[in-house]
């Protein structure tokens, strides 16, 4: 059903009916331009004047969920805003409420129940690891859908960190409220718990642990009384009524207790992937299924491609450096130096005239107002300290930082108009790879599908025309890509061309890729994944694409081969060499900032530089500098402004 008023289109998704409406938000189906259901949530309209408290709260709870990893959630796909109110736009869960099965079909038994107390863990474990509570757990705020449960709706979801009033705001639903909820106590991460330990008893047996009917009542049996668990029996009914306890710390968090149901040691990277994996209800075809060690093996591949160290990124494109890497799907392969380098619009003053410090670091960037190029992005790789995994962009107009996220690695586009980036869920995903991206001046926040599995999609590269090439890795086999990808900002059209073998994919012009097959061949391809040209014989191919070099054209890079040394410069056409550039001794080729200039990491003892180098060899500018470790562990982007 669609009413009068009801938006035609929400960012790029059409508007097919309304699911349904509550409080001040209206939820209605939609649909993408590749033909996927999604759910858009969004602010009534028509809401009138006085509605501040209901703006904040929507967006609180648009914040919220983009925290959460998509482990039995529903995905967040974009957020913005249409004629001044918020949306969100999610993945739709096309399956019933766990309420709606439980009248119309009875109760869960046996492995259907255990899949469903394993899934729901698994996203309260996701949830609260973002920092968030959801405070409604309940059966109706459960969907079982086809691949397993799934867990919505943060309307009055709240932040860890936030304080919270008490006294006459009750929120949630009082058969699953915790008692220190009635009790003045607020909702922390134990209240859900609570909560999902009630939400287990009514599935199994048709009803919550304390009962319905007149609310003082079941809150007074929720307060003094036991809970009554039914016929369940084993570790669940053990589980159950632990995190059924008045004593809000004699419940144990969400990540203890799925490892409980597992029955078995996981490793708290792939915990959430562990959970999500059980929870799926078995393939009607058991020939076509993966055997969970399988699975289990590829998880523990991929996760090692999470270990970046640091990225320098110029101009369009960027110089990518990876310090270390842990083992995974790239890591058979020379660590690629650098990414694609759009040249910048002019040359670089060999001066700096002002300092910016990268925000949580001692990382020192010197600046001049008059550098085409600057640094526009920064992220922790390691976490291990106050940062957490955290991203930060820089505002294109006033040069000041803002946190963009945890477990994002973004990229801006040549000019700033659009920021990408490839989430660390990536790495644990089942199904696909996302790409996030932002476009700042719609105010649009989308997830893109760039790749199904198996594969680990990384490497983000910009040309001049707002497209990005993004390279896909077999995370089945070391070292071995699957092809690449091609993202138009503008259009989000998504295109994957299969040439597998190789390495890093980068731009060698508006219409073509290069890179490096097992072979050591430098192969040019279309974006159909049609072979060019092709030239042995050049070396290791630096993955910074083709770029114009002053007195030389348009030419590729690589490490010379032996016994030559420095940057070799190939022309991009024929394949002759043009020129060897020297590079000195304990420096690192990261890709080129103008026509003559190009970007380097020098290290010596606990200090680090990102240095400016002429074609003679010689250093002329430092851009950064900063301790050795955090130079390591703190990927900066510098890219057009």
């Amino acid at each position: 059903m669609q009413l009068a008023g009801d938006p035609a289109e929400v960012a790029s998704y059409r508007i097919l009916g309304r699911i349904g409406a509550g409080g001040q938000g209206v939820v209605y189906l939609g649909e993408s331009p590749s033909g996927e259901k999604v759910a858009v949530k969004m602010l009534r309209y028509g809401a009138g004047p006085g509605t501040e408290d209901s703006l904040g709260d929507f967006r609180r709870e648009i914040e919220l969920a983009r925290r959460v990893k998509a482990f039995c959630t529903a995905s967040v796909l974009a957020t913005g805003d249409l004629d001044g109110l918020p949306y969100i736009v999610s993945e739709y869960v096309d399956g019933p409420s766990l309420s709606e099965v439980i009248a119309e079909r009875g109760v869960l038994r046996g492995a259907e129940l255990r899949r469903l107390a394993i899934g729901t863990l698994t996203a309260l474990a996701a949830i609260h690891q973002a920092g968030v509570v959801h405070r409604d757990f309940k059966p109706g705020n459960v969907l079982l859908s086809r691949d397993g449960p799934r867990v919505i709706d943060f309307g009055i979801a709240r932040g860890l960190d936030v304080s919270e009033r008490t006294g006459g705001d009750l929120v949630g639903t009082p058969p699953y409220m915790a008692p220190e909820q009635f009790a003045g106590g607020g909702s922390g991460a134990p209240a859900d718990m609570f909560s999902w330990a009630s939400t287990m008893v009514a599935a199994a047996t048709g009803r919550p642990p304390f009962g319905t009917g007149n609310p003082a009542a079941v809150i007074n049996r929720i307060l003094t009384g036991e809970p009554d668990l039914g016929d369940l029996d084993g570790d669940l009914r053990d589980l159950v009524a632990r995190c059924l306890a008045k004593e809000p710390d004699r419940r144990p968090p969400a990540s203890r207790a799925l490892l409980t149901l597992l029955g078995h040691p996981v490793p708290p990277d792939a915990l959430l992937a562990r959970g999500k994996e059980s929870a799926a209800p078995p393939e009607p075809d058991p020939v076509a299924t993966v055997p969970v060690g399988g699975v289990r093996a590829r998880r523990r591949v991929a996760h090692g491609a999470a270990a970046v160290a640091v990225a320098m990124l110029a101009a369009g494109g960027g110089a990518y450096h990876l310090a270390t890497r842990a083992s995974g799907p790239p890591a058979a392969t020379p660590p690629p130096a650098t990414h694609r380098v759009a040249i910048s619009a002019g040359p670089m003053p060999l001066t700096a005239s002002a300092t910016v410090t990268v925000p949580e670091t001692s990382i020192k960037v010197r600046e001049n107002p008059a550098d085409p190029v600057w640094l526009s992005t920064a992220y922790d790789t390691v976490g291990d300290g106050p940062t957490n995994h955290a991203a930060y962009v820089r505002d294109p107009k006033t040069g000041e930082f803002a946190f963009f996220g945890n477990y994002q690695m973004p990229v801006a586009s040549p000019g700033g108009a659009f920021l990408a980036s490839l989430p660390g869920t990536n790495l644990d995903a089942i199904e696909a790879n996302t790409l996030r991206l932002v476009d700042r001046a719609r105010g649009e926040d989308v997830q893109l599908r760039v790749a199904g599995k198996p594969g680990v999609v990384t490497d983000l590269q910009w040309n001049e025309d707002q497209r990005l090439v993004l390279t896909i890795w077999d995370d089945r086999e070391n070292g071995r890509t699957l092809g690449f990808v091609i993202v138009d900002a503008a259009t989000k059209a998504v295109t994957v061309g299969k040439t597998p073998g190789g390495g890093v994919y980068s731009w060698a012009g508006p219409d073509h890729v290069i890179h490096q097959t097992a072979d050591h061949t430098v192969r040019v391809l279309d974006l159909a994944g049609r072979e060019v040209r092709s030239f042995r014989n050049v070396g290791e191919l630096h993955p910074v694409g083709v770029a114009p070099v002053a007195g030389y054209g348009e030419v590729f890079s690589t490490a010379c081969p032996p016994p030559d040394t420095g940057v070799c410069l190939w022309d991009a056409v024929t394949g002759a060499r043009e020129a060897v550039v020297p590079i000195a001794a304990g420096a690192r080729f990261d890709g080129w900032l103008d026509e003559r200039h190009y970007l380097a990491v020098v290290t010596a003892g606990r200090k680090s530089k990102v240095v400016m180098v002429d074609l003679a060899g010689k250093a002329v500018r430092t851009l950064a500098e900063g301790p050795a470790g955090e130079l390591e562990r703190i990927a900066l982007w510098f890219t057009r402004r």
